[in-house]
């Protein structure tokens, strides 16, 4: 993955995966469109009860919140983040709003990770799916 702009400065993702992708069509649809800076595309999960974006860091970052920008009718009404090396000790958790704008979202604490998951539930959508058009995290 391409470096991309956080809030104040550049920061690597190493490495990113999703719960799924629409209809495995990852050309159109992929992962690799949370982080191009387009605002043309996105990820589109596929249907499930579960959606979640994790991500490694090239290094350990300084993460203070995340920006999030959904499309409306597919959104999460929850956003629990975690580490992906404590899953069941949830950081933080976030109520986004059913809306196409950009949503932004504090740490109660700044903090030092090599990785982040964020687990999606709640869902806008009947099927469970959900469209994100841009992810970025803000610099500690």
């Amino acid at each position: 993955y391409n470096e991309y702009k956080s809030y104040l400065r550049c920061m690597k993702v190493a490495a990113c995966s999703v719960s799924s992708t629409l209809q495995n069509n990852t050309k159109e649809y992929g992962k690799k469109f949370l982080f191009d800076g387009n605002a043309d595309t996105c990820w589109n999960s596929d249907q499930g009860s579960s959606q979640h974006i994790s991500v490694k860091f090239g290094e350990e970052e300084k993460i203070a919140g995340i920006r999030i920008q959904f499309q409306g009718g597919f959104a999460a009404k929850a956003i629990q983040i975690t580490r992906l090396s404590e899953p069941d000790n949830v950081l933080e958790t976030f109520y986004p709003t059913d809306t196409n704008n950009c949503q932004e979202f504090d740490f109660k604490e700044t903090l030092r990770c090599h990785d982040m998951k964020l687990l999606f539930s709640g869902f806008t959508d009947f099927y469970g799916r959900i469209i994100v058009y841009q992810l970025e995290f803000k610099d500690g």
